[in-house]
Parts: C-alpha cells; structure tokens; sequence
C-alpha cells in the first residue's frame, strides 16, 4: 500500500490548460488534470469520498463531476442547476448538495438528484457556504449577515421550521469567507469580512467571543486544529497570523503589521482569495489573484516553493489521501442515480417515495419466527369486547347479530396479525441495513 500523501488541488480563472489540477505540493508533481469544466467558482470544489470532485462553474449554471482518476467528466448524468452558483458545499455524509444561487440556498439529495428544498434569507448574494462536522451549515453573504441551519430541519420543508438557528449581523460590509472548527454545534466558528474584521464565534450558545480588528480588508480565513492559531488572507497580498491565546479575557484584539505574524510573499496590492492548512499545522498554502499558489513554513514563516498558475487562483483545497486512486484501472462506484431536479416536487410526493430493502441469502437472519398460517398466537389477541353486544343484546337477537359479532372478532385478531408482522418486518430490515453499515 502505497503511503498517504497530502493532495493539492488547485484552480484557477484561466481554463485553457485545466479546470482543476491536483499537485502532490511537496514534490511538485502534477498528480491529475480535470478538463472541460470551464472556470472554476471560489469555493465551489468539494470532493466526493475518495471517488469524485465535484466543481461548479462561475459563469455557467452547471456542476461538474469528474471520476478522482479520470480527466474527463462523467457523461451518465448532467447536473444543470437553477442559475449559477456563488458557492457550494457537500454534507460530511455526503448525502447532500447544498448551493448558494445569488440570494437562496438550494439542497438536493445527491444520489436521487431529488431537490429537497430552497431558502430565501439573505438580502444580497450569499459568497459562502460551510458545514460543521455535524449536520448544521453556515451561509455567509454580501448584506453582511452569517445564518447558521440545521439540515435536518429545513430539510423537513415545515414553514415553521424554515428559520436559521442562529443570524450574525455583526459585520458592516460584505463576508467572504467562514471557517468552522470540529465539534459540531459545539464548535467555533470563524468569519472574515471587508470591514477588516474576523470575529469568533460559539456555535453552542450562539455568543460573539472576540472580534480582531485590522488594518487592511480580509478575503480568506482558516485554522490549525486546535483553533489556536488563525490565519487570515488580506487585500493587500498579506497573511497575517494571530493566536487566540493572546486574547484571553478581552473581547477585541487588534493585528498591526508586524514581522513576527505576518507571511509576505504575495504580490502587493492583489488579494489572498484562498488559504488552506496542512493535516499536521506545519506548512500552510495560499492563493492569490498575483496567479500564485504559495508553500510557507508555518513555524518559521518562510516562503518555501510558489507553483505559478495561468489566471487568478479561486480554489486550493488539501486532502489527505492514497496516491494509487489516480491510477486509471480504479474504477469508482456508482454514486448518482439522476440529474438534478430543478423544482421542489409537491409535498405529497413525498408520501409515494418508498425505500427498497434487499436481502440476500448471503446476509440474511433467519432465525426469526413468522407466522405464516391463520392461526394466531393467544398472547396477540385482544379479548372481544362484549359492551357493544351487551347494549344492543336483547331476547329477539338473530343469527345475523351473532355473525357480525364473529366477524369483528375475526378482524381483531387479524389486525394483531398484520401489526405482528409489521414488527417482524421492521426488525429484520434494521438489522440488515445496521449489519450492513458495520
């Protein structure tokens, strides 16, 4: 087996070479090219397990799919959406396709194309979306607001329940980048704006913990493991680090432009629209609108390599992964099952949805017992209720009364029969979809 390496993969707004590249970044060496998807949109790559990488274009309603080995897209399925996506983002289960269309937020399905629900919020444009590990994700827009959902509930398309768990307005200018820690809804999560801000926040209590104030507009945002360094990419082609330990006890913090925290290597005056931080915290990797990807020293803030790209760099995004699922003879698993609905299908719709259970001779537990005859176990039977016949039972009561009673009794024990069975089918199927899952 061969050994994990950190993958690089990087795009940028000059497509005639490639759409995306993917870079093993301490070697240098070109590890695939995806083509023909256009330009990329800024933050708008996310990855598909370890199978797919899905992309949207910036200038046209589509999303791109390309098998992780192969530099061509899939053509068994085309993902048209309803206009063109600002952002993107998968769920960690990667189930679900969340994009942000100017002002709304759309969720699909992935695998059945189904969509699932839209969201209209935000005033302005949303420039970006971001999951927690859990199922919570954050939309971030031009009107300055951060709204943080819950996808299980807006999923439910309950009107109700179509409100965000949480609206951070405490930007005055547009945010363009968010970053959210681990720990699910227990977790920090992190903005930057072009008010020159970049404030923390508690997921958990929904509290502003520290606003850091600078000197210059921020564009990108992203943290070591531990959240207690952060880096922030600037307008003027600065990064800047600050610690959250410096902090303690104060709500505001101000960044000057000193040596000790500052990663100077991009051209002046072009913005640091990207930033990306290696599995250990030691190598940090930017990209800018100078149409360069930068490899620094973290500890020493030494600019070690500069992979010189065609156009202004829109995505870097660092995976760690086996470098053999390259190689063309891996075929991928079938992931998507359709296009991409671009309507809400009606409520009841829903309700003719079903959900196939196989089970197989291989995986099967038979040791259960069914009761594949009409005759029902006592303990399942109710006893008849004798009130009703009781009432109407008088002296001249007829053969017919007696039947009916038969009848109802009948169809008593029938209905413990089928609930019987129900319960049955209903252990059998979880333990195969759990044993499954094992």
């Amino acid at each position: 087996m061969a050994e994990l390496v950190e993958v690089l993969f990087t795009s940028d707004s000059n497509e005639s070479q490639a759409s995306i590249t993917a870079w093993d970044y301490k070697t240098g060496t070109n590890l695939m090219v995806y083509k023909a998807g256009g330009v990329i949109q800024p933050r708008a790559i996310s990855l598909l397990d370890r199978h797919y990488i899905l992309a949207a274009n910036s200038t046209k309603p589509l999303l791109h799919v390309w098998p992780i080995n192969s530099q061509q897209q899939i053509t068994s399925v085309r993902f048209v959406l309803p206009g063109r996506a600002n952002s993107m983002a998968l769920s960690p289960d990667k189930l679900y396709l969340v994009a942000a269309i100017q002002e709304n937020i759309y969720i699909w399905h992935l695998r059945s194309g189904k969509m699932l629900n839209t969201i209209s919020k935000h005033f302005q444009p949303i420039n970006c979306i971001r999951f927690d590990e859990d199922s919570h994700f954050a939309s971030a827009g031009q009107d300055g607001s951060v709204m943080l959902w819950n996808l299980t509930t807006v999923c439910a398309r309950d009107d109700d329940n179509q409100t965000p768990v949480y609206t951070f307005t405490d930007h005055g200018l547009p945010v363009t980048d968010v970053h959210i820690g681990f720990g699910g809804i227990r977790a920090h999560m992190i903005t930057v704006s072009l008010d020159r801000t970049c404030k923390i926040y508690d997921l958990l209590i929904g509290a502003l913990l520290l606003n850091v104030v600078f000197a210059e507009s921020l564009h990108s945002v992203t943290t070591n493991t531990m959240e207690t360094a952060v880096y922030v990419g600037t307008g003027d082609g600065n990064i800047y680090q600050f610690n959250t330990d410096a902090a303690a006890g104060n709500k505001e913090l101000h960044v000057e432009k000193e040596h000790s925290n500052l990663f100077k290597g991009h051209k002046e005056g072009t913005a640091v629209t990207c930033l990306a931080l290696s599995f250990d915290g030691k190598t940090l990797v930017s990209g800018g609108q100078d149409e360069q990807v930068c490899i620094w020293d973290v500890t020493s803030k030494q600019l070690i390599k500069r992979m010189q790209h065609k156009g202004p760099v829109t995505n870097v995004k660092l995976r760690l992964s086996n470098p053999d699922i390259f190689k063309p003879e891996n075929k991928p698993p079938k992931k998507f099952s359709g296009n991409l609905r671009r309507m809400l299908d009606p409520p009841e719709a829903d309700e003719e949805e079903c959900i196939e259970v196989l089970i197989t001779e291989e995986n099967a537990d038979t040791n259960y017992e069914y009761w594949d005859t009409l005759e029902y176990p006592t303990e399942y039977l109710e006893e008849p209720s004798t009130s009703t016949a009781t009432t109407n039972k008088t002296p001249t009561a007829t053969a017919t009364d007696e039947e009916a009673a038969k009848e109802i009794e009948r169809l008593r024990a029938e209905v413990q029969h089928l609930k019987l069975v129900n319960k049955q089918l209903f252990e059998v199927s979880a333990k195969q979809l759990l044993e499954t899952k094992k």
